[in-house]
């Protein structure tokens, strides 16, 4: 099949303002509050009866407030799910969905007009783009961010991919390995997480682990997603990071006691 990707350039959109949406908190009434910003938009492909579609669904949790912690969560949520950081967060959704359904239009009509005789291929053309982000609280009070992201542009199947951010509660700063371990960590953490997924997988050797289609490709790393919880932390491996997509997501948790030889 010849296929476009769609690349998303958002430097080049005409933004336009929207309001707001439901509140609450995550912590109690503390004074993180989160909001959410909702975008929904459905487009076919071409004007003809019964054409394939694109559906856009976005449902974006957002710290309430213009103060610098809030920015700086707000901008780090917006430059991971939208690559930019200008915008309100219902901007941002509202942009995001119009620019997305209108490259579909654009980058996809010629090929379906060209595939439209053979039915097998109309399923390459019914796009999906679908976010949801769940909010939780974390080791310290911190914020843990949590993004689900499920989509399909064509091919064998779609993609799902769970990214979780985890703010400082009172700066909003994003926390990274870095603030959390020693200098020189990364071979130890490695080895944990080796090991917890040896445990995990009912295996005892990196043999195995390639027979089971674990690191077939790779070797073990600490994963860009992680969520801080009170006594442990998750490791997060989406499909294909080091195993098939029929695998799903792999989590691996190791407790602080576990970590406490490389914790700062």
């Amino acid at each position: 099949m010849k296929k476009i990707c769609i690349i998303i350039t958002l430097s080049a959109l005409l933004l336009t303002a929207c309001g707001g949406s439901n509140g609450g908190s995550i912590f109690g009434g503390s004074s993180i509050n989160i909001e959410e910003a909702k975008a929904t938009k459905v487009v076919t492909i071409t004007n003809e009866d019964n054409a394939p579609k694109c559906q856009v669904s976005l449902k974006v949790k957002y710290v309430k407030g213009d103060d610098e912690r809030a920015t700086t969560i707000n901008n780090a949520i917006e430059q991971r799910l939208f690559m930019f950081d200008s915008l309100t967060m219902q901007q941002a959704v509202d942009s995001f969905a119009t620019y997305y359904t209108t490259a579909y239009q654009k980058n996809m009509a010629p090929l379906y007009r060209e595939d439209r005789a053979d039915e097998t291929k109309r399923a390459w053309y019914e796009y999906k783009y679908e976010v949801e982000t769940d909010t939780q609280r974390g080791k310290d009070g911190c914020l843990v961010y949590i993004i689900n992201l499920d989509m399909y542009e064509g091919g064998a199947h779609g993609i799902r991919q769970q990214l979780v951010m985890n703010f400082d509660k009172k700066t909003g700063k994003q926390i990274t390995y870095n603030d959390l371990f020693v200098q020189g960590y990364s071979y130890t953490l490695r080895e944990l997480l080796l090991d917890e997924l040896k445990k995990q997988t009912d295996t005892n050797t990196l043999d195995e682990l390639h027979e089971k289609d674990y690191l077939l490709t790779m070797d073990i790393y600490p994963p860009q997603n992680f969520i801080l919880g009170d006594d442990e932390i998750t490791f997060i491996f989406n499909p294909y990071e080091i195993a098939p997509y029929d695998k799903g997501n792999t989590e691996l948790t190791l407790s602080y006691s576990k970590l406490s030889q490389i914790l700062k």
